[in-house]
């Protein structure tokens, strides 16, 4: 137990790591992958390597981790848990399959797009694009959901201070906002609030302050 909750924390931590790389990228080594698709195209052209290991931290790496958080939260299959910690489980996994798919789509796309002539890539871009949209590119609605559900397991149960799970509910909020396009830009406060909340809770299960979710 005392290692699961310490491997938790460390995978809370790297989650925020996840969200500190992904703005780092956005807001000051290429800000254009994040203007429009046209922008977006020509970043990756010019730099695909890089921009192969950016998706794969922020998607993959943080699917793992969050996968890894997850599991530590709640006790394991066959034990009897309440209905809002098996909900919290649940969504976690979708989160995780969720942003694993938005990943390899987008490291081995670009790979695909590398090997096209000029014409063929500007054909191909839109429907790689469209896919990369139509996946939620930005939206943050099922992230919310799992913030809302886990951190009113948390609350309920007093497993951490209030002020963080009323934190996380909030964010959770603020992510589930993100599905009405005129609110996009809340995305941004998401990441950012996530990265506190992460952080918080990292360092409590490392000090094996959280107890495991009970029924």
């Amino acid at each position: 137990m005392k290692t699961r909750l310490q491997l938790g924390g460390l995978a809370a931590v790297v989650c925020a790591l996840c969200y500190i790389i992904g703005f780092t990228m956005i807001l000051f080594i290429m800000p254009d992958i994040n203007i429009d698709g046209e922008q977006r195209l020509q970043a990756i052209l010019s730099q695909p390597r890089l921009i192969q290991s950016w998706y794969f931290i922020i998607f993959v790496v943080f699917g793992m981790a969050l996968l890894l958080l997850n599991r530590s939260l709640y006790r394991p299959a066959g034990e009897e848990t309440g209905q809002w910690q098996l909900m919290g489980a649940l969504i976690g996994y979708v989160w995780a399959a969720y942003v694993f798919a938005i990943g390899f789509i987008s490291v081995l796309t670009i790979e695909y797009l590398t090997q096209l002539s000029p014409a063929q890539t500007n054909e191909t871009w839109p429907a790689i694009l469209a896919i990369q949209t139509g996946l939620g590119d930005g939206v943050e609605w099922i992230g919310g959901i799992w913030m809302l559900v886990i951190n009113g397991s948390l609350h309920f149960q007093r497993s951490v201070p209030r002020v963080l799970s009323g934190a996380g509910a909030l964010t959770g909020v603020i992510g589930m906002l993100t599905l009405y396009p005129p609110l996009a830009a809340a995305g941004g406060v998401f990441g950012l609030l996530q990265i506190g909340w992460f952080c918080w809770l990292g360092g409590l299960l490392i000090k094996q302050k959280v107890p495991v979710l009970p029924a």
